[in-house]
């Protein structure tokens, strides 16, 4: 993984920051000071466990070398955490690289999964589209990232289309955030688990992350992106008419317990 993670760093030596974006459990910042790093700060209501959390940091250093490298080039990784008066209040990220990011009307915008799914609008018409072609070969990798994650024993939890970026400059590449949620097979998580409607396995219980749940959502993300549709599911109709492989492994993920893995859905998105 590129760049090790850091020590631990108080609040208060953070210096000034500027905030740039906000979410459900906590608000992310630029310092000032240069580092390329960026800090996530936790709303007051989030509990945090810190050394699940440390452990999430340090995982990938026991990563085999493709794998620290792929984490290190294509997640926003925890890299440090950040403490207030004994108490674990945030964290140190990698900033999702510029490839990943556009300007729409005027604006800067992150490349979230969400430009895919859904009908070009007004707003989004300086945005270059993949071809379908495209869209497999981003599949492609987001099928890659979910295998080594996976094989290295870390559950995605929460998946939706506005924590997974990707992009085609320089050729295709998907990029993961919110990666604070990400948990070791087996333990607790250091943040409570976040959900997102519409990205649900239906046969799982509130809050349950396991291969299984993982694997569903896998099947929802290359089944939207290359349906393009925000609302495709494994039962969906219309997965008949894509390759008889991938068709094959929709059908299975819609059955709880049969759900194909990613090895599975990068064989078939890479055989013609």
């Amino acid at each position: 993984m590129s760049g090790a993670p850091r020590a631990e760093v108080r609040l208060g030596d953070l210096g000034p920051v500027r905030r740039i974006a906000d979410g459900g459990q906590g608000a992310v910042y630029r310092p000032a000071r240069p580092g390329g790093l960026l800090v996530k700060l936790y709303h007051e209501d989030v509990a945090v466990d810190a050394d699940e959390l440390a452990a999430l940091i340090a995982l990938p250093a026991r990563f085999p070398p493709a794998a620290r490298r792929l984490v290190g080039t294509s997640t926003a990784w925890p890299r440090g955490r950040v403490f207030d008066r004994g108490r674990c209040v945030g964290l140190l990220m990698r900033e999702a690289p510029r490839r990943f990011a556009t300007s729409l009307a005027g604006s800067a915008r992150l490349l979230e999964l969400q430009f895919l799914l859904y009908p070009r609008r007004a707003m989004w018409r300086e945005l270059a589209l993949p071809s379908a072609d495209g869209r497999r070969g981003l599949a492609v990798r987001y099928a890659r990232l979910f295998d080594t994650l996976h094989g290295n024993g870390v559950l995605l939890g929460d998946v939706s289309m506005r924590n997974l970026l990707w992009s085609t400059a320089g050729g295709a590449g998907v990029f993961a955030l919110d990666c604070d949620g990400f948990r070791v097979l087996g333990r607790r998580p250091a943040v409570r688990p976040a959900s997102t409607a519409g990205w649900l396995d239906p046969a799982a219980r509130p809050g349950e992350a396991s291969l299984d749940t993982d694997r569903y959502k896998l099947a929802l993300v290359v089944l939207r992106l290359l349906l393009a549709d925000h609302a495709a599911t494994p039962a969906d109709d219309r997965c008949a008419a894509l390759d008889p492989a991938l068709a094959a492994l929709a059908t299975r993920a819609a059955r709880p317990g049969t759900r194909p893995s990613a090895a599975a859905w990068l064989t078939a998105l890479e055989e013609r």
